[in-house]
């Protein structure tokens, strides 16, 4: 592995100053700071590391590599907080008034339920629900322990000159990080040395692809988190190549650290149905105690009886005003629709959430794994001077490529150039495609673009099982950012060498000399460069990841020369993939749409990906704008409150950006659901009324921050939730309606006897 920059110090010498790690004297971020300069910073080696003793010492004075955990209250302090809203309160004067009068009852002609009932039956509602809202609490506190769950037990860093297995906990800054394909990352890190790496980023960025990483990569100041090609961070995993990198963050100043601040920082959010609760049972208090005093006095003013009779008087007026049964039937009906939404595929973890849903103005969505599969799937291919559509989803080899006419291809007449590039596709591919028999679901080992491209050459019914054997393999020139094309050359059985190339279109164009055509091999014309420039050109613009398919013919029997291999290459074929809508989606939104809910998209990925997915779903209206994270990054709040309705997609976000879009709906008076998968939505998740975590395809740390969990990942789902959440709330009104009409004539009729009522002498 070649070094990629040079050292200031041989050894891990001295400890690095107090100064943030993340930025130099000039308030530089590390992943925007010369190499040399990060190493001198941080007292670092690019090839020795630190010795022991320098890692004991930085150690003790930074910490251990933990993630951040939230203050725990006592279960004591938890269950009085569950009494502290006016309902609770409310319900526990009445409890108490209702005691006073079973105590005044001296007649002893009734048992002792008979007098205490009402009080037994209060506090019996007031203890469910204070045990209800305890087990809630615990929500912040299990999002923050899923969160470190995901640091890696184990880290190979360099050490006194050799590679030692440390755990994790015990990394520090500058330490030398050792990382190969498979691998967790256990710090933040700078890359030192690079041998074509990509990384595995979604849950921290929602990137829907593997992140190209290069040590020597220029990275903006302002980049946001998924454009920093020079750095890695902690609870990603290395899907490709080798590398070697300093660690610049350990525990907290890591960027999954931040996150876990955020996540400890936002308080539990109080539904809309909380919130009405909450006023209406303030509402009932101050009625009661102001019609209460109003008779006390009034008592007091006519004279002529004794105090305790009056009290009694005013303590059965309240005791009528109070309507005791509500939150028992609140729970209930939030408990049947519950139930409900759990057939559904809707898991509800706080109960309040059944019906906010049903109250919700606007759903922020994560595009990857929500909006689309998280799958990577080539959406068509180029080849002959053809266009080829190709059918199915994600990483499943079912499906069928279809012409421009939509006539079905006979995949035992493939043409010749669609047959090669499937083949090439296939053998110039490090994944493995994998089928889960319990879950039922086909899944990749690897790069997610190179997984896509062996689902595509099993389509053409040319899986890598059965082309493998005919050709050996003799060697491989991995992709790396400069050359920006892979290469694996093999041997075929009639001795034949072939160089299988894929790679950027522009670059792997430059190299072709020929052109693969249904009537056979011939020279590459200037129409041919034009014709396949224009078709790389209109994928792109469909939001398609582009890959250009070559490859060489040579009759050498000998290893070719590296040099020589990627010259006189013949093209084959493009591939364009993306990671395609879930198939409901589009009339999801449209349901939306007709229920007066504005829907919108908050992702990782980036603005072009972003905005064709939000059209091809029908999300994008006339007059909707985009914007992006290193946009947003340079407007304050009050811009944002004032843009947001405006703003329909939001592009390359960061944790924070999401929770302050969130914040800014809420600002507006929306009722906001957000729904999300990975770490980087957990904040947001907790700020919004309702947090929506994906089930199946989310991280643990979305999972616990959300309110809802969809079974099946699918917005779908979301929809027939908030169907769901506005029976509810009717019905919750008609019980309200009710209760209220009942106790009104009970308190009238008291109210009315005592007040204008005539006294016995």
């Amino acid at each position: 592995m070649s070094d990629s920059g040079t050292t200031s110090k041989s050894e891990g010498a001295s400890t690095p100053s107090n100064k943030s790690l993340a930025t130099s004297g000039q308030d530089k971020p590390v992943y925007a700071e010369d190499l040399n300069a990060v190493l001198a910073r941080l007292g670092a080696s690019s090839n020795a590391g630190l010795d022991e003793s320098e890692a004991a010492t930085r150690l003790t004075k930074y910490g251990k590599n933990q993630l951040p955990e939230g203050a725990k209250k006592s279960t004591l302090m938890r269950l009085l907080e569950q009494f502290a809203n006016p309902l609770v309160l409310t319900l526990l004067a009445a409890a108490a008034i209702a005691v006073v009068v079973g105590f005044t009852d001296a007649s002893g002609q009734h048992g002792f339920l008979s007098r205490f009932g009402d009080a037994i039956a209060i506090l019996l509602i007031v203890i469910l629900n204070a045990f209800l809202g305890y087990y809630q609490e615990r929500r912040a506190e299990a999002a923050l322990e899923a969160l470190q769950k995901l640091s890696a037990p184990s880290a190979r860093v360099r050490r006194d000159g050799k590679v030692k297995v440390i755990p994790a906990e015990d990394v520090v800054p500058g330490d030398l990080l050792e990382l190969e394909a498979g691998d967790a990352v256990a710090a933040d890190a700078r890359l030192v040395q690079t041998i074509d790496l990509a990384t595995e980023e979604a849950a921290l960025t929602g990137e829907s692809t593997a992140c190209t990483k290069d040590a020597l990569a220029p990275v903006a100041h302002d980049a946001p988190l998924g454009d920093r090609g020079n750095m890695v961070f902690t609870g990603t995993t290395v899907v490709r190549g080798k590398a070697r990198a300093v660690v610049t963050g350990t525990g907290s100043k890591t960027e999954l650290g931040k996150i876990g601040e955020m996540i400890n920082s936002v308080g539990d959010q109080k539904t809309p149905l909380e919130e009405r609760l909450d006023s209406f049972g303030s509402t009932i208090l101050r009625v009661c105690l102001l019609l209460s005093a109003v008779l006390l006095g009034w008592g007091f003013i006519r004279g002529g009886r004794p105090w305790h009779e009056l009290l009694l008087e005013a303590v059965s007026l309240a005791v009528a005003a109070i309507p005791e049964g509500l939150p028992a039937i609140t729970t209930i009906t939030l408990a049947l629709g519950m139930q409900r939404m759990a057939r559904r595929g809707a898991i509800v973890r706080k109960l309040p959430a059944v019906e906010t849903l049903g109250a919700a103005t606007v759903i922020a969505s994560d595009k990857t794994g929500t909006l689309t599969q998280n799958e990577m799937t080539v959406r068509a291919v180029y080849a002959g001077g053809k266009r080829y559509k190709v059918t199915g989803e994600g990483y499943d080899p079912s499906g069928a490529f279809l012409t421009e006419a939509n006539e079905e291809v006979e995949l035992d007449k493939l043409p010749a150039p669609l047959s090669y590039t499937l083949a090439t596709a296939a053998l110039c591919n490090n994944a493995i495609l994998d089928h889960d028999v319990e879950n039922k679901k086909w899944k990749i080992i690897g790069d997610p673009t190179e997984g896509a491209l062996l689902a595509l050459a099993a389509k053409g019914n040319l899986p890598r099982e059965s082309i493998a054997p005919s050709h050996e393999f003799i060697h491989e020139l991995p992709f790396d950012s400069d050359r920006k094309r892979m290469t694996v050359i093999t041997r075929d059985k009639n001795g034949r060498e072939i160089a299988h190339v894929k790679g950027s279109c522009d670059v792997l164009l430059e190299l072709c000399v020929k052109f693969a055509a249904d009537d056979g091999v011939r020279g590459m014309t200037d129409e041919d460069r034009q014709a396949i420039t224009a078709e790389a050109d209109r994928m792109s613009s469909q939001a398609l990841r582009v890959l250009a398919i070559c490859r060489r013919v040579s009759k050498r029997e000998k290893k070719t020369d590296d040099a020589d291999v990627e010259r006189e290459l013949t093209f084959l074929g493009l591939v364009g993939m993306m990671d395609p809508p879930r198939p409901a989606v589009k009339d999801a939104v449209a349901t939306c749409k007709r229920a007066g809910i504005r829907a919108v998209m908050i992702t990782g990925d980036h603005k072009l990906t972003a905005t064709a997915i939000a059209k091809e779903i029908g999300l994008w209206d006339e007059g909707d704008e985009v914007i992006t994270g290193s946009e947003l990054a340079q407007i304050d709040d009050a811009e944002l409150i004032r843009r947001v309705d405006q703003l329909r997609v939001f592009a390359r976000t960061t944790a924070e950006q999401k929770l302050r879009i969130v914040r800014a709906f809420k600002a507006r008076g929306h009722v906001v659901a957000m729904t999300g998968d990975g770490v980087n939505d957990a904040p947001a998740l907790r700020e919004s009324h309702i947090g929506v975590a994906m089930g199946k395809g989310g991280t643990d740390v979305a999972r616990q921050a959300g309110d809802l969990v969809l079974a099946d990942d699918n917005f779908a789902t979301i929809v027939d939730a908030v169907s769901e959440g506005r029976a509810i709330y009717r019905n919750i009104q008609k019980f309200i309606f009710f209760l209220l009409s009942s106790n009104m004539g009970l308190l009238v009729a008291v109210f009315v006897v005592s007040f204008f009522g005539k006294w016995p002498p």
